[in-house]
């Protein structure tokens, strides 16, 4: 039996706005698994789309605690001055 994918797309906020406080919000509020075990993880990474990322170190900071592999590969698409979107896909009982 294989397990579950999951599907995520991740967005890292390089421009001077948070997008989201137009609406009144600090980060995008609507989880994308709706998996409660991933519900923490998703927060975590909507920080990235939310205050605008400066450096590096504010990816690495936001992510800590996260897979290297990850920090690695979100530090590899901030692009500063846009907001780049990319999907991750990982086990959903991965550990």
């Amino acid at each position: 039996m294989s397990e579950e994918a999951v599907t995520m797309t991740v967005t890292i906020n390089g421009t001077d706005v948070n997008p989201w406080h137009r609406l009144g919000l600090r980060a995008n509020p609507f989880p994308q698994t709706g998996i409660a075990e991933l519900a923490a993880g998703e927060r975590i990474l909507a920080s990235l789309d939310a205050d605008p990322i400066r450096s590096t170190a504010d990816i690495q900071q936001r992510l800590a605690g996260c897979s290297r592999e990850l920090v690695d590969l979100c530090v590899s698409q901030w692009r500063p001055g846009e907001r780049v979107s990319f999907a991750i896909t990982f086990p959903r009982n991965h550990r």
